[in-house]
């Protein structure tokens, strides 16, 4: 399954290029937003950021070719250009330099625009959800910079973690939320979670269980990969039944090597007619990016 991934992000780099930041004019600075190829670049690397903590995939070549072909773009694109200005496009630029730290990369100056941002007081004091608040701050402390957000614990008990939602009326993006609270409160399983959510961790481990199990019936392969990185972060002694959902998630992946989306998945339901080799980039990067992490969290903890 690794391979595939592999190879099919390898093959589709071309759609990752960001726009050539000082190129764009006419909009004023503050008004920049991110668009989806900065969105799929900064995922992208999340992934790659991640895998660095394998020793076996941080040498594995198509790791390595696809962590060269993203700091060439990083790079090429001049990703960092006006940061103290363009504050829309701050979180992806945070995540961008904690990516390249990873990689041994320090870009001091950067560091020292993000800082200026943050130090102004705005953006981690405005009104954001605990999902929003805990996605930046761990970014931010990955890069070292100082910031304002409330602890861990704080932020914990502002969150849906405590009072789970009910599952009858639960919608994508709050499983979303979920699954991003326990991607960065557990460092991705660096955490002990069982020690951090005390008296609800078993309350969050079986809600855990019950989504992953709704989206799988659903063929959601999206939530189904971001769920079962949620039982590597809680530290989850994987049952027959998360390996067979394992399994399932497997046999959805393409020749190609893609992870269809919702998208691709419905159409097929529909019975309309796909060239599986040429799918819709915007429906199944986000699903292949997840598998990747996934297949992360896998190489880290065996």
């Amino acid at each position: 399954m690794l391979e595939g991934v592999l190879d099919w992000l390898d093959s589709n780099m071309d759609k990752f290029q960001t726009p050539v930041e000082d190129s764009i004019v006419g909009i004023p600075p503050e008004n920049i937003k991110a668009d989806l190829s900065r969105k799929a670049l900064i995922e992208l690397g999340l992934a790659l950021r991640l895998a660095q903590r394998s020793s076996v995939l941080r040498k594995h070549p198509k790791i390595e070719k696809l962590k060269e072909a993203w700091i060439s773009i990083v790079y090429s694109q001049n990703f960092f250009f006006d940061s103290r200005r363009r504050i829309q496009l701050f979180p992806h630029r945070v995540v961008a330099c904690s990516v390249l730290k990873s990689f041994g990369i320090n870009e001091q100056e950067v560091s020292n625009d993000l800082q200026t941002v943050l130090d102004r007081g705005y953006l981690d004091r405005i009104e954001r959800s605990a999902w929003d608040k805990l996605d930046m701050k761990y970014y931010i402390e990955a890069c070292d910079l100082k910031h304002s957000f409330s602890n861990n614990y704080d932020l914990l008990l502002n969150s849906s973690l405590i009072n789970l939602p009910k599952l009858s009326y639960i919608q994508n993006m709050d499983l979303y939320g979920l699954t991003h609270l326990l991607f960065h409160f557990s460092d991705f399983g660096s955490v002990d979670m069982k020690q951090f959510l005390g008296v609800h961790y078993k309350d969050v481990q079986k809600y855990v269980d019950l989504s992953t199990s709704m989206s799988i019936i659903k063929q959601d392969w999206d939530l189904t990969a971001e769920l079962l990185i949620n039982q590597f972060c809680l530290r989850k002694q994987f049952t027959e039944i998360d390996r067979d959902i394992a399994s399932t998630l497997c046999k959805s992946q393409q020749t190609s090597g893609f992870i269809p989306g919702r998208d691709w998945v419905k159409q097929r339901q529909d019975g309309k007619s796909l060239e599986e080799n040429l799918p819709l980039f915007d429906d199944v990067y986000h699903p292949t990016i997840v598998t990747l992490i996934l297949l992360d969290c896998e190489f880290i903890n065996n």
